[in-house]
């Protein structure tokens, strides 16, 4: 059953095609001129029709049958008094449940003409929905009125006719062409001539049913005749069940909906095809020759036009191959080199250079915080800086270099032609300038930084792969030492990259043979004097060199295998922690930092909240920390979403180091975090500098003005203590509190304090 629904509000009198309708549209009118209309005022007036009325009120959020008529009820026979719209999942519901609750809101009757078409019925519902009030509640009146019974008539006509009679209905993709046909009715005939039954042909395709439907055009004719709403017939010869077969078909559009009548004309075709014959053998033999003397010309003719034809389409290929060529080889948005072709390029270069005897540079260029400038000016702005780095780059090394794309925001350069040290430091120094120079986009100034690692042939590498390594390192540590700069590939750097290297091994073992361990700083609250949590910092227990903070193996976490691993081993340990000090009243709340690769893992908050639920631990017991490098990073949106979903299971965000990143007021705007920690760089200077101390409280009002806890670290002094309280700063860690203690040592320096030797502490702290 294929059903369809036509919505009226305006000029309902003229649509309908029953005269009960109008009458009881005018009657609703005439005593909604008083105002709203109470179905009990109705209820006289609508009594001969009762049985083909329904009456909905709101209750509750939902729709509940208040009344259904018989008639209605023979229709559809699911629905009783009673029962909720909520409660109904079917097709046709689907189609009016929306439209119900609109009608309800507009406050307008409207006409709603529901067009059902299947083997089994055939017609028109006509459906007048009336806002009313319903025993004090919103509600509609709703007048069914079917038209199967006068379509009775029709169906016994289609089903008895001689001729085959199919509908089908237009299959469209998601940009709304037409691309097939399903089967939606046919007739006993139809499914006759196809050796099944009528049912079995619903719901099929046409092309499925019909494979030779598209090569002989037919569905072509039936989408035109869908798009113009003409009807037309044509003439077929098939092979049907391994038979010849001769059809006429003629097709009629309606709506979505093409009838197809099928006609045998076969003996027509027959007798056809027999007085053709015997013309032909009539035809005299002046007559073959002048046809076969046109024929030999027409072939000439049409030869001629090939051949013309031909050479166009060649040369059309041609051009065709070239810019198919380019776009291979060419990066879409800034036409440099992409990475594929670029690299082509540098083995040539590498050749070229080995046989001349001539120095070669291979410049890896990156665009520094290019996140930070799609931020500020969008996806739109970002695209063009990358197309004018790219014509800045490609202007400065002229022709006797080669600029390409190697994605994102990394670019790579070959410079030849220098030979001399100092003029190939030059080359580069003009690079970086070129591509540094002021830049605007709309009025406003757009800072270009660029981070560039030189590698030299043969003197850092012979083959490409040595080199392009070698330039990566360099290009490291460009970025390390400041970005904005040119830094020349040195056997230090692969030196460092080793020991880089050697350090991720032996991290990830420590790892895994449980060497990594949190120490606990206490966290104080200067309002009550107590300890209120405590910040899980990781340390290695290094088998040879004792403890080591993070200072001494943080380089290794910048793999992600690493990080996670650590990020995992931390949050096991912290559990276990917490478990243990249950019986010993420590504030069992514990903060830990997590990298930008935990944020990005989709499962990462469900996770973190299974593991504390299967320990019999809260959500709120832990607290996760992130510094701005983290929340700025790459896949910034995919990580503010990981920290909306610790929120949301009711985890505390804490952004860590704020004010030495990049993040701006609108970045604070936007991030799901439940406080700030000051970085202990301004604590430091907050007894010295003016300027520290203006900063500090200003981020102090910041923070209470933003709803968000505010946490100084690094806090070694009384006086630093002091006047982070007068500033308003009321959560402190640091040493002067406490150095960070093991697991063992959190529950007796808990008990010491709350027994009165936080005073004594600190007063120690301030005299050393």
């Amino acid at each position: 059953m294929h059903t369809s629904v036509e919505e009226i509000h305006e000029d309902i009198d003229h649509a309908t095609q029953y005269c009960d309708i109008r009458d009881l549209l005018a009657s609703w009118r005439h005593h909604a001129n008083a105002g709203p209309v109470d179905a009990a005022t109705l209820r006289a007036e609508f009594a001969p029709i009762a049985d083909r009325l329904m009456g909905l009120f709101e209750a509750d959020g939902d729709l509940v049958y208040d009344h259904v008529g018989r008639s209605v009820s023979a229709i559809f026979s699911h629905l009783r008094a009673g029962l909720k719209v909520s409660e109904i999942d079917n097709a046709g519901m689907r189609l009016f449940a929306d439209r119900y609750w609109r009608i309800l809101e507009d406050g307008k009757p409207s006409l709603c003409l529901q067009q059902r078409f299947g083997s089994s019925a055939m017609g028109v519902n006509e459906r007048l929905i009336l806002p009313v009030r319903i025993d004090g509640h919103r509600g509609l009146l709703i007048y069914v009125r079917s038209s199967e019974t006068e379509n009775e008539l029709l169906r016994a006509v289609f089903h008895a006719s001689s001729d085959s009679i199919t509908v089908i209905e237009a299959v469209r993709d998601e940009a709304g062409s037409i691309i097939d046909f399903r089967t939606v009715a046919a007739n006993a005939e139809a499914g006759r001539r196809l050796g099944e039954a009528a049912d079995s042909l619903i719901g099929s395709l046409l092309t499925v049913r019909f494979p030779f439907a598209r090569a002989v055009g037919a569905l072509d004719r039936f989408i035109a005749a869908v798009e113009t709403q003409q009807s037309g017939s044509f003439e077929l010869s098939y092979v049907q069940n391994g038979m010849a077969t001769d059809r006429l078909f003629r097709f009629m559009p309606w709506g979505e909906y093409v009838t197809i009548t099928g006609v045998d004309i076969g003996p027509e075709i027959a007798a056809r095809r027999a007085i053709e014959h015997k013309h032909d053998e009539l035809l005299s033999a002046h007559g073959l020759l002048e046809r076969h003397a046109i024929d030999l010309k027409a072939s000439n003719d049409a030869l001629k036009r090939t051949t013309v034809e031909l050479r166009e389409e060649i040369r059309r290929n041609k051009i065709l191959e070239l810019e198919l060529i380019h776009l291979a080889q060419h990066d879409g948005l800034t036409g440099a080199p992409n990475r594929s072709y670029f690299e082509t390029r540098f083995e040539e270069a590498l050749l070229e250079a080995a046989r001349d005897g001539n120095r070669l540079v291979l410049c890896v260029v990156d665009i520094d915080r290019f996140k930070e400038i799609n931020d500020r000016f969008g996806h739109a702005g970002g695209d063009e800086v990358l197309r004018e780095v790219s014509r800045r780059l490609a202007a400065a090394v002229g022709k006797a270099g080669v600029v390409g794309r190697m994605g994102g925001d990394e670019f790579a350069v070959i410079l030849t032609g220098p030979n001399d040290r100092r003029a190939i430091e030059d080359a580069v120094e003009h690079l970086v300038r070129a591509g540094m120079a002021p830049f605007t986009i709309e009025c406003r100034e757009v800072p270009i930084s660029l981070s560039v690692g030189a590698a030299l042939y043969p003197d850092d590498g012979q083959i490409a792969r040595e080199l392009t390594a070698a330039a990566d390192m360099a290009v490291y540590r460009a970025k390390r030492d400041g970005r904005g700069r040119p830094v020349f590939f040195e056997p230090t750097l692969r030196l460092q990259a080793e020991r880089i290297y050697r350090l991720i091994g032996r991290l990830g073992a420590a790892i895994e043979r449980g060497e990594i361990i949190p120490h606990y700083q206490p966290l104080l609250d200067l309002r009550t004097g107590q300890i209120v949590g405590f910040e899980a910092l990781a340390r290695w227990r290094h088998p040879e060199r004792g403890l080591l903070s993070p200072v001494h193996f943080a380089e290794a976490l910048d793999v992600p295998d690493v990080a996670q691993a650590m990020t995992r081993r931390m949050i096991d340990a912290i559990v276990s922690d917490i478990k243990e000090w249950s019986n010993d009243a420590v504030p069992a709340h514990v903060s830990v930092n997590v990298t930008s690769f935990d944020l990005r893992q989709p499962e990462f908050a469900s996770e973190i909240s299974e593991k504390l639920w299967e320990n019999g631990l809260s959500s709120r017991q832990l607290a996760i920390e992130v510094t701005e490098t983290t929340v700025l990073s790459r896949d910034a949106d995919r990580i503010a979403e990981t920290l909306g979903a610790l929120q949301a299971l009711g985890f505390s965000v804490a952004l860590d180091d704020f004010g030495t990143g990049f993040a701006s007021l609108s970045h604070l705007l936007k991030l799901p975090v439940n406080s700030l920690k000051i970085d202990r760089s301004f604590v430091a200077d907050i007894e010295t500098s003016a300027k520290t101390t203006a900063l500090v409280r200003s981020l102090v009002s910041l923070a209470g003005a933003l709803g968000l806890d505010i946490v100084a670290e690094g806090v070694e002094t009384r006086e630093q203590l002091d006047l982070l309280r007068a500033l308003g700063c009321h959560l402190v860690q640091g040493y002067l509190i406490a150095e960070p203690l093991p697991a063992s040592e959190v529950p007796r320096f808990t008990r010491n304090f709350a027994s009165g030797q936080s005073d004594r502490r600190l007063s120690a702290r301030r005299a050393v």
